[in-house]
């Protein structure tokens, strides 16, 4: 599936660096195919698992050939991934450890230029479906509530071509489907997603719920402008309230995940320096702000593991990123034979991870002007056009003896929580994938504006002039 090839271009940089840790800590090539087999992401787990089972099978003379195997069977258009696991298959058989670093150097190359290519690619193909998603957001119901009075004007309605029912449905229901559809679409081809959602986030959720009731309960007492107003805002509130401490620690433990990328490479530089990995791997941690707390728990750990300082790496640092940690545990096995290949070691996959983090941030600035674009349109130019066109309707419907038109306001402004609903599915969709919270979060801000804007709007009315004798 074309899906799948660029899942596993994405995954490219994080094999080449668990092989790079492990081959630059004096592990063999077969431990780095079987180390990636057991933790490496989903898609390459699962190839190389399949390598170790035909090697140990004997179905393969070596686990080199059986991994050759596997990489032949990839798609054309995945062989950027394909060159850079090769290329760390060679530099396995250099002796000369300068000689395997340059190659290594240059698989991580190659495994980020494929990726910042399938980036760009990918980028480029949100335009089509995203500007399809603004269209269809706006002009459809727009279009299609202005006309209301003029089709009833001439007649269309009694002709049973197009009635009041087809047009809440199309507006309501078929309308936000398609968006729908092409935002989970555009979901299931993003390659730095996750496929998996843990249902149980969906509890956060729930108090949306009492939007139902208090609509129903100021039914007839606000108009229907300020109806959904006055009821859904006040459960996005709650929500907020009820997620802040939730939203505010996963942005935390990003922010964490991305300091302690960053500390791989200034523990290199202190242990080059000739400083012990356990001293200088708290004093880098500890040197992001951050990550200040995983600091202070691996100093303590190390003081009470009684030399296991693998299992204090692994209980400090593994429950904000396994990869690290995994990283982490590699120098500090390189390190017991020769500090300095160790910081060395160290350099090598700090710079991989900052490479890695310029390649999505490239991607980020490239999704943020379509973001930008959809947020301002969920909350201010949507229902800024979709109110300003419901009150001029207001003069024609006087005209046409139309008598539905306060109903619109009720309908436009149930369709404005589907559009802040389905433009914070889309947005959570692009780039790097992010948990359910903070799309939810993005909801629950974005709908009171829109609302509100929508309501404001609404209350300029446009009334006919009176001639005067």
């Amino acid at each position: 599936m074309a899906t799948d090839y660029r899942r596993l271009l994405a995954e490219g940089p994080t094999v080449v660096g668990m092989i790079t840790s492990v081959l630059g800590s004096g592990g063999s090539v077969d431990s780095a195919v079987r180390y990636v087999a057991e933790r490496g992401p989903e898609l390459s787990g699962g190839m190389f698992s399949s390598a170790v089972r035909l090697t140990d099978t004997r179905g393969a003379r070596s686990i080199e050939e059986a991994l050759r195997r596997q990489l032949d069977g990839i798609p054309r258009k995945a062989s950027g991934y394909r060159d850079a696991v090769s290329m760390c298959l060679v530099a396995s058989e250099f002796s000369d450890r300068d000689h395997m670093q340059r190659m290594l150097d240059d698989a991580s190359n190659e495994a980020l230029e494929s990726v910042r290519q399938m980036g760009e690619s990918y980028g480029e193909s949100l335009n089509l479906p995203c500007m399809a998603i603004f269209a269809a957001g706006i002009m459809v119901p727009m279009i299609l509530m202005s006309l209301m009075p003029i089709m009833d004007l001439g007649g269309m309605f009694s002709s049973g071509i197009l009635d009041r029912t087809m047009l809440v449905l199309i507006t309501l229901v078929i309308v936000p489907c398609g968006m729908l559809l092409m935002s989970l679409g555009i979901r299931s081809g993003n390659p730095f997603g996750s496929r998996l959602r843990d249902r149980r986030e969906l509890k956060t959720a729930m108090p949306l719920l009492i939007a139902i009731p208090l609509a129903l309960l100021l039914d007839g007492v606000v108009d229907d402008d300020m109806l959904l107003l006055c009821s859904v805002s006040p459960a996005c509130l709650a929500v907020l309230a009820m997620v802040w401490r939730e939203y505010r620690e996963a942005k935390g433990r990003e922010a964490c995940e991305e300091g302690l990328r960053d500390s791989v490479f200034d523990l290199g530089n202190r242990m080059v320096s000739g400083e012990n990995f356990e001293s200088a791997s708290v004093s880098a941690i500890g040197s992001n702000p951050g990550c200040s707390a995983v600091a202070e728990r691996l100093r303590r750990e190390f003081e009470v593991c009684r030399g296991n300082c693998g299992d204090a790496l692994r209980r400090s640092v593994s429950g904000i990123s396994d990869e690290v940690s995994a990283s982490l545990s590699e120098i500090l096995r390189c390190s017991s034979v020769d500090l300095s290949d160790a910081g060395e070691l160290a350099i090598t996959l700090g710079r991989q991870y900052q490479d890695r983090r310029a390649a999505m941030a490239s991607l980020s600035i490239k999704l943020k002007s379509m973001t930008d674009m959809m947020m301002g349109t969920a909350m201010v130019f949507a229902p800024l056009i979709l109110g300003l066109s419901t009150s001029m309707m207001a003069p024609l419907a006087d005209i046409t003896g139309y008598q539905s038109l306060e109903g619109s306001g009720l309908i436009l402004g149930a369709y404005l929580v589907e559009m802040c609903a389905l433009v914070s599915l889309l947005l959570s969709s692009l780039g790097k994938d992010e948990p359910f919270v903070s799309g939810l979060w993005r909801f629950c801000l974005m709908c009171p504006i829109a609302l509100a804007v929508f309501a404001v709007s609404c209350s300029v009315r446009i009334r006919r002039g009176q001639s005067g004798s």
